[in-house]
């Protein structure tokens, strides 16, 4: 199975009353360009008996994703980052609903879920796979601005975030489709795991 592609990168608020797990305000994140996801190191813990091992366990041990998409839009910052939004009323800016966006001492990055669709070839055929993160966490982005030259250079945003076990029971930190007969069917079900719906994109 090849992995050959990437979209629809979604996002959701996530919020638990014990081991009960809800999302809310769901809305795509932009257009995916690439998405990583690494894994902290966890040893195998072996139990020895009689001179061997006898036993192993191996746990999540937290992680990191990090997301690239072709814009951030500042609607969409407000929401995964928990900054603030303000007017910007200035004598000559003629732009309708200039705004500034601000990071400060009452910015509250919220838990969310994370989804996106994986395009793979299996057996030939052409197959896509949701893959959803239960919870996860944003951390401000970089950013690098380059002067345009003789050609264009795109800049491409980047998130990173750290993956969290679920509060739900078993605690998931992961959960990944089985192969999709086309794309619409692996956003149904993202939708229905993130509950998104066709109002609340």
């Amino acid at each position: 199975m090849a992995k050959i592609g990437l979209s629809k990168p979604y996002f959701a608020k996530y919020s638990n009353t014990g081991e009960t797990v809800t999302y809310s305000d769901g809305a795509l994140l932009g257009k995916a360009v690439e998405l990583s996801i690494e894994l902290e190191g966890a040893e195998d813990n072996i139990l020895y008996a009689d001179n061997g091992p006898a036993e192993s366990a191996n746990t999540f041990a937290g992680g990191t994703l990090t997301l690239t998409t072709d814009d951030m839009l500042p609607d969409v910052m407000l929401e995964v980052l928990g900054i603030a939004e303000q007017a910007l009323t200035v004598e000559g800016i003629d732009t309708t609903g200039a705004k500034w966006y601000v990071w400060d001492d009452e910015q509250e990055t919220p838990y969310l879920g994370f989804a996106a669709i994986v395009k793979i070839q299996k057996d030939g055929k052409i197959k896509w796979q949701s893959v959803v993160l239960p919870k996860i966490k944003f951390t401000n982005p970089n950013d690098t601005f380059t002067t345009q030259g003789e050609s264009v250079e795109w800049g491409t945003p980047e998130i990173s975030g750290t993956i969290l076990r679920s509060d739900a029971a078993k605690h998931p930190w992961k959960v990944i489709s089985s192969p999709m007969d086309s794309e619409a069917d692996a956003e149904a079900a993202i939708k229905n795991y993130l509950n998104i719906t066709a109002a609340g994109e």
